[in-house]
């Protein structure tokens, strides 16, 4: 049997089964939000967010969109990051009963 990596935060050294309801997709935002939120508050704030800026300014073409991550991503402009804030910043999203994976403020395209 596999076992999740240790979450120090919780009683049994293991983090909580995924919800098998949620896509593959769904799981990774999950799963990552909780690695950066190292308080269990709920929402990833400044200092927290700064390991995924780094990773992104490593993968991210042009570097001024990483500038800007924390701002797009914000949608309540709280300076902090929620999990659905998360999720719809990276394109995670469900609709009519299924999960999806979307580019955000993306336009529509149409076909001549």
């Amino acid at each position: 049997m596999v076992h999740a990596v240790s979450d120090p935060s919780s009683s049994s050294g293991r983090l909580p089964e995924p919800d098998p309801s949620h896509t593959l997709e769904e799981r990774v935002v999950h799963w990552y939000f909780k690695l950066l939120d190292k308080n269990a508050s709920g929402d990833i704030g400044k200092k927290e967010i700064k390991p995924f800026k780094r990773f992104l300014r490593k993968k991210s073409k042009p570097k001024k969109c990483v500038k800007k991550f924390v701002e797009y991503c914000d949608a309540d402009n709280d300076k902090s990051i929620t999990v659905q804030e998360l999720m719809g910043c990276l394109g995670v999203t469900r609709e009519e009963g299924k999960a999806s994976t979307r580019k955000r403020h993306s336009k529509p395209s149409s076909r001549l």
